[in-house]
């Protein structure tokens, strides 16, 4: 195998320090193959329990486990842009600082790249949890598995979990990198990727366990996504992958679920937009 795999986080000071520990250890000490490289982003200063963990995690690993303190917090989407310039790998695998990757999501992602080098990213579906995904029963989110669905998914909800991704690195350089768009910066690098030509895929097993009790489902209908969902919109009416109709209908769409109360979000979600 001759690729070099990143992991790529950020970290910001609001983060728990209890979680942010389990998603370091999850990345690398629980992993059956472990990444070449973990890349953290310090989105602005963090309290000092956050510097603790992540100090205590770099300790006799300085080799492999790097930091880009930052002197002013600027939002994910600029993290993420810098610290993917920083990556070294061939391949960028994204983690969150409060999730959980399975044990062998790094295997399973690395073979399937591998196996498939005309593939620019790879996702996988998830599992929500409240507080512990090995007692729980986790609702699904799942996403299609080839190239041609996850365009046809793109039209209309967002087709790719981004913190199961594993990103070759040129392809997202080719795409433009990440971009700051008000919550929806991964939704504008699978727009931005296809319009470029990449193939994208997900692997259909929840390789990742994400943290849902901390409110997910209000912090899904914010009022800020209508605006950058109506940027979403233009752009793919510039590229041609929806017209009008489909744009104001998306519109429309996002609009309601903004104004729904949040026990009825968790319906949904419970019922349609997770299995």
């Amino acid at each position: 195998m001759s690729n070099k795999y990143s992991v790529l986080m950020s970290v910001y000071k609001n983060d728990d320090p209890d979680f942010l520990k389990i998603a370091l250890e999850s990345i690398y000490d629980k992993q059956t193959h472990k990444p070449d490289e973990v890349v953290v982003v310090f989105d602005g200063p963090l309290k000092e329990q956050l510097y603790d963990v992540l100090n205590a995690f770099q300790k006799g690993r300085e080799d492999v486990v790097k930091y880009y303190p930052q002197e002013l917090n600027h939002g994910l989407g600029e993290a993420l842009r810098i610290g993917s310039e920083l990556c070294t790998g061939d391949y960028i695998l994204r983690m969150d600082s409060d999730d959980i990757s399975d044990a062998r999501r790094f295997e399973k992602q690395i073979a399937y790249v591998e196996a498939h080098p005309e593939v620019d990213a790879v996702g996988s579906d998830i599992a929500e949890f409240n507080e512990d995904p090995t007692n729980e029963d986790m609702r699904t989110r799942i996403c299609p598995a080839r190239h041609e669905d996850i365009v046809r998914m793109c039209k209309k909800r967002n087709p790719m979990n981004h913190v199961t991704a594993c990103i070759k690195r040129s392809a997202l350089m080719k795409a433009g990198g990440y971009q700051t768009l008000l919550l929806l910066e991964d939704y504008l690098l699978w727009i931005n990727m296809i319009v470029a030509g990449c193939k994208l895929a997900n692997i259909n097993e929840s390789l990742v366990y994400v943290r849902v009790g901390n409110g997910f489902d209000g912090k899904r209908g914010s009022r800020e996504r209508i605006v950058g969902w109506s940027k979403l919109q233009e752009i793919m009416l510039k590229h041609g992958m929806i017209n009008h109709v489909e744009a104001i209908m998306n519109k429309l769409y996002i609009r309601a679920f903004v104004k729904t109360p949040v026990g009825l979000k968790k319906w949904l979600y419970n019922k349609i937009l997770r299995k």
